[in-house]
């Protein structure tokens, strides 16, 4: 599934940032995405998707891991509703 996406972390420093993404692929578990710019593997974020009706979801993920501009994001406790969305989406 491809989306665009936008992942917004905050730093060790206290900075935040805000890197582009696209997904690359997406599971009930998580999701691939290559980024526009660096964030760490561990690294904290909220990752906003566009979803294709205009709306977006976003979910709290970490960034499990990382090979060059490709990361592998885990979703964390995602809730009842955000979890019904991502079930839409991967059976589209």
């Amino acid at each position: 599934m491809d989306l665009r996406a936008r992942l917004v972390a905050l730093l060790d420093t206290g900075e935040r940032v805000i890197v582009h993404a696209r997904t690359r692929d997406l599971s009930h578990s998580g999701a691939g995405v290559t980024l526009t710019g660096e964030l760490p593997s561990g690294t904290g974020v909220v990752l906003c998707l566009r979803l294709p009706d205009g709306g977006q979801l976003c979910m709290k993920a970490v960034i499990a891991r990382r090979q060059g501009l490709r990361a592998g994001l885990q979703f964390l406790r995602p809730t009842a509703e955000q979890r019904l969305m991502l079930s839409e989406l991967c059976c589209a």
